[in-house]
Protein backbone atom coordinates (compact mmCIF):
# COMPACT_ATOMS: atom_id res chain seq x y z
CA UNK A 1 0.00 0.00 0.00
CA UNK A 2 1.13 3.57 -0.66
CA UNK A 3 1.37 6.56 1.68
CA UNK A 4 -1.59 7.46 3.89
CA UNK A 5 -4.01 9.96 2.39
CA UNK A 6 -7.06 11.22 4.29
CA UNK A 7 -10.39 10.19 2.71
CA UNK A 8 -11.45 13.85 2.44
CA UNK A 9 -8.22 14.90 0.71
CA UNK A 10 -8.45 11.97 -1.69
CA UNK A 11 -12.07 12.70 -2.50
CA UNK A 12 -11.43 16.39 -3.20
CA UNK A 13 -8.54 15.45 -5.47
CA UNK A 14 -10.82 13.25 -7.51
CA UNK A 15 -13.46 15.96 -7.84
CA UNK A 16 -11.06 18.66 -9.05
CA UNK A 17 -9.07 16.42 -11.39
CA UNK A 18 -11.88 16.20 -13.93
CA UNK A 19 -12.09 19.95 -14.57
CA UNK A 20 -10.28 19.91 -17.91
CA UNK A 21 -12.57 17.15 -19.20
CA UNK A 22 -15.69 19.12 -18.25
CA UNK A 23 -14.45 22.25 -20.03
CA UNK A 24 -13.70 20.24 -23.17
CA UNK A 25 -17.16 18.66 -23.20
CA UNK A 26 -18.82 22.02 -22.60
CA UNK A 27 -17.29 23.35 -25.83
CA UNK A 28 -18.41 20.40 -27.96
CA UNK A 29 -21.85 20.43 -29.50
CA UNK A 30 -23.66 17.97 -31.77
CA UNK A 31 -22.38 17.96 -35.35
CA UNK A 32 -24.58 15.28 -36.93
CA UNK A 33 -28.32 14.66 -37.13
CA UNK A 34 -30.60 11.65 -36.81
CA UNK A 35 -30.15 10.80 -40.49
CA UNK A 36 -26.41 10.40 -39.99
CA UNK A 37 -27.00 7.97 -37.13
CA UNK A 38 -29.51 6.03 -39.23
CA UNK A 39 -26.87 5.76 -41.95
CA UNK A 40 -24.23 4.13 -39.76
CA UNK A 41 -26.78 1.84 -38.14
CA UNK A 42 -27.55 0.52 -41.63
CA UNK A 43 -23.87 0.21 -42.47
CA UNK A 44 -23.09 -1.96 -39.44
CA UNK A 45 -26.14 -4.18 -39.94
CA UNK A 46 -28.32 -3.07 -37.03
CA UNK A 47 -31.33 -2.47 -39.27
CA UNK A 48 -33.32 -4.51 -41.75
CA UNK A 49 -32.98 -8.22 -41.06
CA UNK A 50 -31.33 -7.95 -37.64
CA UNK A 51 -33.38 -9.96 -35.08
CA UNK A 52 -33.78 -6.84 -32.91
CA UNK A 53 -34.13 -4.35 -35.77
CA UNK A 54 -37.51 -3.01 -34.63
CA UNK A 55 -36.38 -2.65 -31.02
CA UNK A 56 -33.12 -0.95 -32.05
CA UNK A 57 -34.86 1.51 -34.38
CA UNK A 58 -37.44 2.43 -31.75
CA UNK A 59 -34.90 2.87 -28.95
CA UNK A 60 -32.60 4.98 -31.14
CA UNK A 61 -35.43 7.25 -32.29
CA UNK A 62 -36.55 7.74 -28.70
CA UNK A 63 -33.04 8.39 -27.39
CA UNK A 64 -32.37 11.03 -30.05
CA UNK A 65 -35.69 12.75 -29.35
CA UNK A 66 -35.05 12.76 -25.61
CA UNK A 67 -31.53 14.06 -26.16
CA UNK A 68 -32.82 16.94 -28.27
CA UNK A 69 -35.19 17.88 -25.45
CA UNK A 70 -32.29 17.84 -22.99
CA UNK A 71 -30.27 20.30 -25.07
CA UNK A 72 -33.21 22.70 -25.16
CA UNK A 73 -33.83 22.61 -21.40
CA UNK A 74 -30.49 21.95 -19.67
CA UNK A 75 -30.06 23.94 -16.49
CA UNK A 76 -33.75 23.49 -15.74
CA UNK A 77 -35.06 23.90 -12.21
CA UNK A 78 -35.79 20.72 -10.29
CA UNK A 79 -38.11 19.28 -7.70
CA UNK A 80 -36.83 16.63 -5.30
CA UNK A 81 -37.85 13.07 -4.51
CA UNK A 82 -36.25 13.10 -1.06
CA UNK A 83 -36.62 15.29 2.02
CA UNK A 84 -32.96 16.30 1.89
CA UNK A 85 -33.23 17.85 -1.58
CA UNK A 86 -30.50 15.68 -3.13
CA UNK A 87 -32.36 13.38 -5.56
CA UNK A 88 -33.77 15.68 -8.31
CA UNK A 89 -36.27 15.35 -11.10
CA UNK A 90 -37.16 17.90 -13.79
CA UNK A 91 -39.98 18.50 -16.23
CA UNK A 92 -37.66 17.12 -18.93
CA UNK A 93 -37.19 13.86 -17.01
CA UNK A 94 -40.96 13.48 -16.86
CA UNK A 95 -41.69 14.45 -20.46
CA UNK A 96 -38.89 12.23 -21.77
CA UNK A 97 -40.16 9.31 -19.76
CA UNK A 98 -43.74 9.88 -20.89
CA UNK A 99 -42.64 9.83 -24.55
CA UNK A 100 -40.62 6.64 -24.06
CA UNK A 101 -43.28 4.76 -22.11
CA UNK A 102 -46.13 5.68 -24.45
CA UNK A 103 -44.12 4.69 -27.52
CA UNK A 104 -42.84 1.39 -26.12
CA UNK A 105 -46.29 0.38 -24.89
CA UNK A 106 -47.77 1.09 -28.30
CA UNK A 107 -45.12 -0.70 -30.35
CA UNK A 108 -44.37 -3.60 -27.99
CA UNK A 109 -47.55 -4.22 -25.98
CA UNK A 110 -46.36 -7.62 -24.72
CA UNK A 111 -43.23 -6.14 -23.15
CA UNK A 112 -42.86 -4.90 -19.58
CA UNK A 113 -41.18 -1.60 -18.66
CA UNK A 114 -39.19 -0.49 -15.62
CA UNK A 115 -38.46 3.24 -15.56
CA UNK A 116 -36.92 5.54 -12.97
CA UNK A 117 -39.63 8.15 -12.53
CA UNK A 118 -42.45 5.61 -12.77
CA UNK A 119 -40.77 3.47 -10.11
CA UNK A 120 -40.64 6.52 -7.82
CA UNK A 121 -44.38 7.02 -8.25
CA UNK A 122 -44.98 3.33 -7.45
CA UNK A 123 -42.76 3.60 -4.38
CA UNK A 124 -40.55 0.63 -5.31
CA UNK A 125 -38.44 -0.81 -8.12
CA UNK A 126 -40.47 -3.60 -9.79
CA UNK A 127 -38.85 -7.03 -9.95
CA UNK A 128 -37.58 -8.29 -13.28
CA UNK A 129 -39.71 -11.13 -14.68
CA UNK A 130 -37.41 -13.36 -16.79
CA UNK A 131 -40.39 -14.69 -18.75
CA UNK A 132 -41.24 -11.24 -20.15
CA UNK A 133 -39.02 -9.02 -22.35
CA UNK A 134 -38.50 -5.90 -20.25
CA UNK A 135 -37.39 -2.41 -21.17
CA UNK A 136 -35.43 -0.55 -18.50
CA UNK A 137 -35.32 3.21 -18.97
CA UNK A 138 -33.59 6.24 -17.49
CA UNK A 139 -34.96 9.37 -19.22
CA UNK A 140 -31.98 11.40 -17.95
CA UNK A 141 -29.00 9.81 -16.23
CA UNK A 142 -26.96 12.46 -14.48
CA UNK A 143 -29.88 14.71 -13.53
CA UNK A 144 -27.81 16.56 -10.92
CA UNK A 145 -25.40 17.55 -13.72
CA UNK A 146 -28.32 18.38 -16.03
CA UNK A 147 -29.85 20.76 -13.48
CA UNK A 148 -26.62 22.75 -13.39
CA UNK A 149 -26.02 22.77 -17.14
CA UNK A 150 -23.01 20.48 -16.72
CA UNK A 151 -22.70 18.58 -20.02
CA UNK A 152 -22.45 15.09 -18.53
CA UNK A 153 -25.89 13.50 -18.77
CA UNK A 154 -27.49 11.03 -21.14
CA UNK A 155 -30.56 9.03 -22.13
CA UNK A 156 -30.44 5.30 -21.37
CA UNK A 157 -32.80 2.70 -22.88
CA UNK A 158 -32.12 -1.01 -22.41
CA UNK A 159 -33.94 -4.27 -23.10
CA UNK A 160 -33.70 -7.48 -21.08
CA UNK A 161 -34.64 -10.96 -22.30
CA UNK A 162 -34.69 -13.92 -19.91
CA UNK A 163 -33.62 -11.45 -17.21
CA UNK A 164 -30.39 -10.47 -19.03
CA UNK A 165 -29.65 -7.18 -20.86
CA UNK A 166 -29.51 -7.89 -24.61
CA UNK A 167 -29.84 -4.39 -26.09
CA UNK A 168 -28.54 -1.03 -24.95
CA UNK A 169 -28.99 2.41 -26.48
CA UNK A 170 -27.36 5.39 -24.76
CA UNK A 171 -27.28 8.89 -26.22
CA UNK A 172 -25.01 11.65 -24.92
CA UNK A 173 -26.53 14.71 -26.62
CA UNK A 174 -23.84 17.19 -25.62
CA UNK A 175 -21.30 15.39 -27.80
CA UNK A 176 -23.84 13.81 -30.21
CA UNK A 177 -22.54 10.36 -29.29
CA UNK A 178 -24.87 7.41 -29.80
CA UNK A 179 -23.90 4.08 -28.22
CA UNK A 180 -25.71 0.95 -29.41
CA UNK A 181 -24.87 -2.52 -28.13
CA UNK A 182 -26.40 -5.95 -28.73
CA UNK A 183 -25.00 -8.50 -26.29
CA UNK A 184 -27.15 -11.44 -27.43
CA UNK A 185 -25.15 -13.37 -30.00
CA UNK A 186 -26.81 -15.54 -32.66
CA UNK A 187 -25.22 -17.74 -35.36
CA UNK A 188 -25.92 -14.97 -37.88
CA UNK A 189 -25.35 -11.94 -35.63
CA UNK A 190 -22.40 -11.77 -33.21
CA UNK A 191 -22.53 -9.60 -30.11
CA UNK A 192 -21.24 -6.12 -30.89
CA UNK A 193 -21.43 -2.53 -29.72
CA UNK A 194 -20.80 0.72 -31.55
CA UNK A 195 -20.22 4.40 -30.94
CA UNK A 196 -21.39 6.47 -33.94
CA UNK A 197 -20.55 3.53 -36.18
CA UNK A 198 -17.16 2.71 -34.67
CA UNK A 199 -16.93 -0.82 -33.27
CA UNK A 200 -16.15 -0.74 -29.56
CA UNK A 201 -13.63 -2.89 -27.74
CA UNK A 202 -12.71 -2.46 -24.09
CA UNK A 203 -9.02 -1.67 -23.55
CA UNK A 204 -6.67 -4.50 -22.41
CA UNK A 205 -5.74 -3.10 -18.98
CA UNK A 206 -5.13 -5.55 -16.11
CA UNK A 207 -3.52 -3.43 -13.38
CA UNK A 208 -4.76 -0.48 -11.33
CA UNK A 209 -1.38 1.16 -11.85
CA UNK A 210 -2.34 1.57 -15.53
CA UNK A 211 -6.07 2.12 -15.00
CA UNK A 212 -8.39 5.10 -15.12
CA UNK A 213 -11.17 4.26 -12.66
CA UNK A 214 -14.51 6.03 -12.40
CA UNK A 215 -17.16 6.16 -9.68
CA UNK A 216 -20.17 8.22 -8.53
CA UNK A 217 -21.22 9.24 -5.03
CA UNK A 218 -24.96 9.12 -5.71
CA UNK A 219 -27.18 10.61 -3.02
CA UNK A 220 -25.31 9.30 0.03
CA UNK A 221 -24.86 12.03 2.63
CA UNK A 222 -24.84 10.16 5.95
CA UNK A 223 -21.77 10.31 8.14
CA UNK A 224 -21.17 6.57 7.84
CA UNK A 225 -21.68 6.64 4.08
CA UNK A 226 -19.37 9.61 3.52
CA UNK A 227 -16.67 7.96 5.62
CA UNK A 228 -16.96 4.67 3.75
CA UNK A 229 -16.95 6.26 0.30
CA UNK A 230 -13.93 8.34 1.27
CA UNK A 231 -12.17 5.27 2.61
CA UNK A 232 -12.72 3.43 -0.68
CA UNK A 233 -11.31 6.41 -2.59
CA UNK A 234 -8.27 6.33 -0.31
CA UNK A 235 -7.88 2.59 -0.80
CA UNK A 236 -8.11 2.83 -4.59
CA UNK A 237 -5.57 5.66 -4.78
CA UNK A 238 -3.24 3.91 -2.33
CA UNK A 239 -2.90 1.08 -4.88
CA UNK A 240 -1.00 3.60 -7.06
CA UNK A 241 -4.00 3.74 -9.39
CA UNK A 242 -3.22 5.79 -12.49
CA UNK A 243 -6.33 8.00 -12.20
CA UNK A 244 -9.68 8.18 -10.41
CA UNK A 245 -12.55 10.31 -11.70
CA UNK A 246 -16.08 11.26 -10.58
CA UNK A 247 -18.39 12.43 -13.40
CA UNK A 248 -21.91 12.08 -11.98
CA UNK A 249 -23.30 9.70 -14.62
CA UNK A 250 -22.99 6.00 -13.89
CA UNK A 251 -24.25 5.09 -17.38
CA UNK A 252 -21.64 7.18 -19.17
CA UNK A 253 -18.93 5.71 -16.95
CA UNK A 254 -19.75 2.16 -18.05
CA UNK A 255 -20.09 3.24 -21.70
CA UNK A 256 -16.65 4.83 -21.48
CA UNK A 257 -15.23 1.51 -20.31
CA UNK A 258 -16.72 -0.04 -23.45
CA UNK A 259 -15.18 2.73 -25.56
CA UNK A 260 -11.71 2.36 -24.03
CA UNK A 261 -11.84 5.82 -22.41
CA UNK A 262 -11.91 4.37 -18.91
CA UNK A 263 -10.60 1.11 -17.47
CA UNK A 264 -13.22 0.41 -14.83
CA UNK A 265 -16.01 1.75 -12.64
CA UNK A 266 -17.28 0.83 -9.19
CA UNK A 267 -20.62 1.70 -7.58
CA UNK A 268 -22.59 0.80 -4.48
CA UNK A 269 -20.29 1.40 -1.53
CA UNK A 270 -23.08 2.49 0.81
CA UNK A 271 -26.86 2.76 0.98
CA UNK A 272 -27.64 5.77 -1.20
CA UNK A 273 -24.92 5.44 -3.80
CA UNK A 274 -26.34 2.09 -4.90
CA UNK A 275 -27.27 1.98 -8.61
CA UNK A 276 -30.72 0.91 -9.77
CA UNK A 277 -31.54 -1.31 -12.78
CA UNK A 278 -31.73 1.73 -15.09
CA UNK A 279 -28.17 2.65 -14.10
CA UNK A 280 -26.93 -0.74 -15.32
CA UNK A 281 -29.14 -2.20 -18.05
CA UNK A 282 -28.37 -0.40 -21.33
CA UNK A 283 -24.73 0.25 -20.40
CA UNK A 284 -24.33 -3.41 -19.36
CA UNK A 285 -25.39 -4.60 -22.82
CA UNK A 286 -23.05 -2.11 -24.51
CA UNK A 287 -20.04 -2.92 -22.31
CA UNK A 288 -20.57 -6.70 -22.35
CA UNK A 289 -20.70 -6.69 -26.15
CA UNK A 290 -17.42 -4.74 -26.11
CA UNK A 291 -15.74 -7.41 -23.96
CA UNK A 292 -16.00 -5.78 -20.54
CA UNK A 293 -16.41 -7.79 -17.33
CA UNK A 294 -18.94 -7.29 -14.50
CA UNK A 295 -18.49 -8.32 -10.85
CA UNK A 296 -20.46 -7.94 -7.65
CA UNK A 297 -18.88 -6.23 -4.65
CA UNK A 298 -21.28 -7.45 -1.98
CA UNK A 299 -19.31 -10.63 -1.25
CA UNK A 300 -21.66 -12.83 -3.25
CA UNK A 301 -20.25 -14.75 -6.24
CA UNK A 302 -19.18 -12.44 -9.06
CA UNK A 303 -21.04 -14.45 -11.67
CA UNK A 304 -24.38 -13.71 -9.97
CA UNK A 305 -24.30 -10.09 -11.18
CA UNK A 306 -27.65 -8.78 -12.42
CA UNK A 307 -29.24 -5.39 -13.09
CA UNK A 308 -30.87 -5.32 -9.65
CA UNK A 309 -27.46 -5.48 -7.98
CA UNK A 310 -27.04 -2.45 -5.78
CA UNK A 311 -23.27 -2.87 -5.96
CA UNK A 312 -20.99 -3.65 -8.83
CA UNK A 313 -17.76 -3.32 -10.74
CA UNK A 314 -17.42 -3.03 -14.50
CA UNK A 315 -13.90 -3.37 -15.88
CA UNK A 316 -12.25 -3.70 -19.25
CA UNK A 317 -10.80 -7.09 -18.27
CA UNK A 318 -11.75 -9.75 -15.76
CA UNK A 319 -8.35 -9.46 -14.07
CA UNK A 320 -8.78 -5.72 -13.46
CA UNK A 321 -12.38 -6.28 -12.33
CA UNK A 322 -11.27 -8.75 -9.69
CA UNK A 323 -8.49 -6.43 -8.51
CA UNK A 324 -10.90 -3.51 -8.19
CA UNK A 325 -13.44 -5.74 -6.48
CA UNK A 326 -10.81 -6.78 -3.93
CA UNK A 327 -9.76 -3.19 -3.18
CA UNK A 328 -13.36 -2.08 -2.57
CA UNK A 329 -14.17 -5.13 -0.44
CA UNK A 330 -11.17 -4.45 1.83
CA UNK A 331 -12.80 -1.28 3.15
CA UNK A 332 -14.66 -1.32 6.42
CA UNK A 333 -16.40 1.90 7.46
CA UNK A 334 -14.14 3.83 9.85
CA UNK A 335 -15.61 5.31 13.04
CA UNK A 336 -17.13 8.79 12.78
CA UNK A 337 -15.53 11.36 15.07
Amino acid sequence: MGPTVSPLTATLGVLFAGGALLLLLARRRPTSQGRAHASWLRQVGLCGTHPLAAEIATAVDLALSCGAAMLQTEGASASFKDAGGIDPTTATDLSNERLVLETLRKRFPAHAIISEEDAHVQGHVPPLDPSTPTWIVDPIDGTQNFCHGLPLSCVSIGLCEAGVPVLGVVYHPHTDELYVGVSRATPAEPAASYLNGRRLRAAPCESLHEALIMTCFGYERSGAGIAKMGAVVQNVLAENTFALRVIGSSVLGVCWVAAGRASGVYHGVHVKDRPKPWDWCAAHAIATAAGASFHRIDERPADTFDVHCGEGVCACTSALGKELQRVVLEVKAPPIA
